[in-house]
């Protein structure tokens, strides 16, 4: 059947508008920001009443007599119970002011529980003189405790001075030590609180998101529409799209209701500075981030709802499905509210978490780029692999009203042996690899920092190599086992013309020097985001290489990333790619994809290897999809990275090849002549060399 994408917008605002047709989604969507920012402010405001410090005025002290008022007043006004320059530098170089009032009827603890005060104090008069002082707080009130504290400080400073003062007169000689304060480190931007404007405006886009989507599966079930839907002369792919377009059509709409309340709602009641502290915002630009994100949070929370929903027999059914859902959701959104918490490590993968995070760091003017773009990457993939999984579940007899099916078939295999994985267990896979590679690699580098120098540089190799396996490695096996596909077809591996491998060879021996050379300029170009010590991390890695094994250094940061690489990336996900895409379209996307993975490297972010990294995925994509099998590109990445890494070991060695090469990283003109020579004429033999039609997707039909 030929589809449009005016036909998809037709199904998407049909979906929409029985969606907005009801009141439920209209109370989500308008209401609630209404009623929940103003409380919000109101509450908060409350909050920041009862705990900050003293009002326009200072502290109210209530005292029961007019004597008692006449020497608190005559003590605090004393210059000597101001404490010293210093110590009150350290506590925001702004001394406490203290307003002694008498209290109604002459009881100023009444006063105090009435909320009329911040503190009382009883003073003992005895002779004319104060002999004891009695200091009541309101127990639980922060403003008045602080009352209490501060008003004890400054009668405490009277008596070390008066202390001070008759110990000099009876001992002329004695001297006291002084107190000064100074500070180190960098100041924290912002405040905590300003994570409370990302983390509502994530929950209430959740809010808004529910309900459309177990109306549009669920509801349509228990109405028992949706056997007349899937009958309709649409594929179900599309029918699922079109849902989840008006899914996260009323998840950002609501997102935009929230953000416009929440930005009014501080903006009039003048929070905006309190939440996000000084020289944070909330401006325009900082709006559009935040918007950018939750476009994110939404596509992949709605897939998340789709696929759940989809189980459910009726609304309360799905409801159920959810409510655990939205409690799993509440524990990172309350975790981001910790003081220390940062987008670094594993919290840059932590779905909905990392969201708040950046959000709080955009609001706070202090955004890491590693962190940031971990973050949208593996949201963006999480997203894909959710739908992946709607698109697996709608497509089955689990859409259906009188299915027996339930959530828990999602996880069992199938019981035919397929010959290669779907696009939707694809895109599983993929929101699986960067968090368990960053994760993974991220981990094992703490570990070894905290070896110190007990890990030498082979083993450092080793294990790299054994993390890349554990990830790049057994998650596509795993997919491929519990899918029930079949190895040869999935991974390709299928025996090709011996022309591919020879042209992948002499391709290897072109493709390795441009790609050095890249590397090189773009290191001298200053495009690397990597700062100074970084920097001589790596320089000082490099001359510690230049002592192990070759073969182990091939074999480590050649031979198994070659392998591994190739059979995830040209393999598994080509196969899946080439069920739904064009060739050149397979290409391009696994090419990319690999790029991507190439950038993230521990807990560095390499963008200066993604273009490389990518012509290279191109190269080798092209020869996987002319000889059918992974094997030649195989070969092509091994040789391709082999002699990268020797070239970095033996420079110094080089010096016999002119004097070109001493004290500079380039390599001579003459090699860069041959490579490119090289280059073409592998690519001319891969060419013409005859390629055998083998049976694989639908789409292999269409032209290269």
């Amino acid at each position: 059947m030929n589809l449009s994408w005016s036909r998809l917008a037709r199904l998407s605002r049909k979906e929409l508008r029985e969606t907005l047709r009801d009141r439920r989604t209209i109370l989500t969507l308008v209401m609630m920001p209404l009623l929940v920012y103003p409380l919000l402010s109101m509450a908060m405001n409350r909050f920041l009443i009862s705990s900050a410090g003293p009002g326009t005025n200072g502290f109210v002290i209530g005292v029961d007599t007019e004597q008692e008022s006449n020497w608190l007043q005559s003590l605090l006004h004393d210059p000597r119970s101001h404490p010293p320059e210093s110590i009150l530098a350290a506590s925001g170089g702004e001394l406490a002011e203290f307003q002694v009032v008498i209290a109604p009827e002459g009881n100023a603890d009444q006063a105090l529980l009435d909320n009329e005060l911040d503190a009382a104090a009883h003073l003992a008069i005895s002779e004319g003189d104060p002999s004891s002082i009695r200091i009541t707080a309101f127990a639980g009130d922060q403003a008045s405790e602080s009352a209490r504290r501060i008003l004890i400080e400054r009668l405490h400073w009277l008596k070390l001075q008066d202390a001070e003062g008759i110990l000099k007169r009876i001992v002329p000689e004695f001297t006291s030590y002084d107190v000064t304060t100074t500070e180190i480190g960098e100041p924290q931007s912002g405040n905590v609180l300003a994570s409370i404007i990302p983390l509502v405006l994530v929950l209430m886009t959740i809010t808004g998101a529910v309900y459309p989507a177990i109306d549009l599966t669920a509801g349509e079930r228990e109405r028992g529409t949706m056997e007349a839907l899937i009958a309709s002369p649409v594929p179900r792919w599309w029918l699922l799209l079109a849902k989840y377009i008006a899914v996260v059509s009323v998840a950002l709409l609501t997102a935009v209701a929230n953000l416009g309340a929440m930005f009014a709602t501080l903006s009039l009641t003048g929070l905006m500075s309190t939440l996000v502290g000084e020289g944070g915002g909330m401006g325009l630009k900082e709006m559009g981030y935040i918007f950018l994100l939750l476009v994110l949070f939404s596509a992949f929370f709605a897939a998340v709802l789709l696929s759940l929903t989809s189980f459910a027999r009726s609304f309360k059914e799905a409801q159920a499905y959810l409510i655990p859902i939205m409690l799993l959701a509440l524990a990172p959104a309350i975790l981001s509210l910790m003081p220390g918490v940062g987008l670094t490590g594993p919290l840059a993968v932590a779905p909905l978490l990392n969201i708040v995070l950046l959000a709080r760091e955009i609001l706070e003017g202090d955004v890491h780029p590693l962190g940031a773009c971990v973050a949208v990457v593996s949201t963006l993939l999480y997203a894909a692999g959710a739908l992946a999984i709607a698109a697996k579940l709608f497509g089955s007899d689990a859409v259906t009203r009188t299915s027996d099916q339930s959530i828990g078939s999602l996880f069992r295999r199938p019981t035919i042996a397929t010959p290669r994985p779907s696009i939707g267990e694809a895109g599983m896979v993929i929101a699986l690899l960067l968090p368990a590679s960053f994760v993974v690699s991220n981990a094992l580098m703490q570990w070894i920092r905290r070896q110190g120098g007990e890990i030498n540089v082979p083993w450092q190799l080793t294990l790299n190599a054994i993390s890349l396996i554990a990830t790049f490695g057994l998650i596509p096996l795993l997919a491929t086992v519990l899918g029930r596909h079949e190895f040869a077809s999935t991974y390709r591996l299928r025996r090709a013309n011996v022309g591919f491998y020879l042209g992948a060879a002499v391709m290897s021996l072109g493709a390795w020097a441009f790609a050095y050379e890249a590397l090189v300029l773009a290191d001298e170009w200053k495009l690397a985001l990597l700062n100074e010590d970084q920097i001589e991390r790596t320089r000082g890695l490099l001359e510690k290489w230049k002592t192990i094994s070759p073969v182990l250094l091939v074999t480590t940061m050649a031979f198994v990333p070659a392998v591994i690489e190739e059979l995830c990336f040209r393999g598994y996900l080509f196969s899946a790619f080439r069920t739904v895409l064009r060739p050149w379209h397979t290409i391009l996307a696994t090419a990319v994809l690999f790029g991507l993975f190439h950038v993230f490297v521990g807990s560095t972010l390499l963008i200066e290897r993604f273009i490389p990294t990518t012509l290279l995925g191109i190269a080798l994509g092209w020869i996987a999809y002319r000889s059918g099998s992974v094997l030649p590109g195989m070969l092509m990445h091994f040789l391709h990275n082999g002699m990268l890494e020797l070239v970095a070991r033996y420079h110094d060695q080089l010096a016999f090849l002119g004097s070109e090469t001493e004290g500079n990283r380039h390599l001579p003109p003459l090699w860069i002549a041959i490579a490119g020579g090289c280059l073409l004429i592998g690519i001319a033999i891969i060419h013409f060399c005859p390629r055998t039609e083998r049976p694989e997707a639908m789409a292999d039909l269409s032209q290269a």
